[in-house]
Parts: structure tokens; C-alpha cells; sequence
């Protein structure tokens, strides 16, 4: 997996072109409640946007951050965190909420921003096989923009019927423009 091999360098410099892109579109800036995800397995890192005091370069936003977490074999439970001392390693040893967070609900996302491990300019993406985001996006009425690298981009992905593909994908170099927000 190309995404594991990166050097720590190079992926934070990838990772800090696709934030500052992320953060210049409307459709971030005009969103309160943003769904984001903690990296697993070498996937694009916006968890700077937890501390946008202590980084010079990421002014202090108005916004409440979502996160997902596995509590059943079938479904995310949505959370809102604050910063990421109010996250613990939970089921298959990713970073998730603590369990007495706040919870949210799909209606209140305004902006979904999604990872996975491949990504087609037709919006389609490939995740790692449960199905847990999946399930998610069916629910979600808001903006969903797929974040990823050059390299995680590829020409097709056929498109299955429990698929709902993102509006848009933003790697380091391009952004993919699928629907119009």
C-alpha cells in the first residue's frame, strides 16, 4: 500500500495541501458541523483542525467537529469532539470519541468530508470492505468531498447499488468536481 511507504515529510507536506485547499472552499467555510475522520494506515491527516491555536498557519474556526465511532458490526455512532484529548483507541485500534461525548445525528452534518483507500473521478470509492461508511453516506443529505492522494486516484470504480459516491475529491495536486455544491 503506497500509502504506508510515504516519507513523513513528503505526507505532511501532501497533507497540508489538501487542508489549505479544504479550508478555501465555500463549502467548508460556509459549514458549522464538519464529519471528519482520525487517519488509519497512512490516509490523508486534517487532524490539525483540532488545534487551530497552537498552528500558526490555521486561524481559529467557528466550527464543531463530528467523528465516528464502531460501537455494533454494522454502523458509525456520530460524536462531536471538541479536541483530540476527548478521543481512545477503541475497535480495530483506531482513534475514536470516548463514549460520553455528545452524540450526533446524520441530519446535522453540513459537510461530510470522507477517507477511503481508492477514489474515482466519477466520485466512486473503494473503503477497506465492512461497509460502515457506506451505510453512513445513504443517510447523509450534506456536501461529501473525499480526501486522498494523487496516487489513491484511479479511472474507474464501478459503482454498486449500496454505493452513494462523493460531490467531490480533493488530493495535493487536483480537486475532482463531481457534483455542483
Amino acid at each position: 500500500m503506497e500509502r504506508l511507504q510515504h516519507q513523513a515529510e513528503e505526507k505532511e507536506q501532501k497533507d497540508k495541501k489538501i487542508l489549505a485547499t479544504l479550508k478555501r472552499m465555500s463549502v467548508f467555510q460556509h459549514a458549522h458541523n464538519i464529519l471528519l475522520y482520525l487517519p488509519i494506515h497512512g490516509e490523508v491527516d486534517l487532524s490539525k483542525l483540532f488545534q487551530p491555536q497552537t498552528h500558526g498557519e490555521l486561524a481559529p474556526m467557528n466550527k464543531k467537529f463530528i467523528l465516528p465511532k464502531v460501537k455494533d458490526e454494522i454502523t458509525l455512532h456520530l460524536y462531536y469532539v471538541q479536541s483530540l484529548d476527548e478521543v481512545e483507541l477503541g475497535r480495530y485500534k483506531i482513534l475514536e470519541p470516548k463514549i460520553h461525548l455528545k452524540q450526533a445525528l446524520p441530519k446535522d452534518i453540513d459537510l461530510a468530508i470522507i477517507p477511503g483507500v481508492a477514489f474515482a473521478a466519477n466520485g466512486h470509492r473503494i473503503g477497506y470492505g465492512k461497509g460502515f461508511y457506506d451505510r453512513l453516506l445513504k443517510k447523509l443529505t450534506c456536501p461529501k468531498v473525499g480526501v486522498a492522494y494523487d496516487f489513491q486516484i484511479v479511472e474507474n470504480i464501478a459503482g454498486e447499488l449500496h454505493d452513494t459516491p462523493m460531490d467531490m475529491i480533493i488530493t495535493e495536486s487536483k480537486t475532482y468536481k463531481i457534483h455542483t455544491l
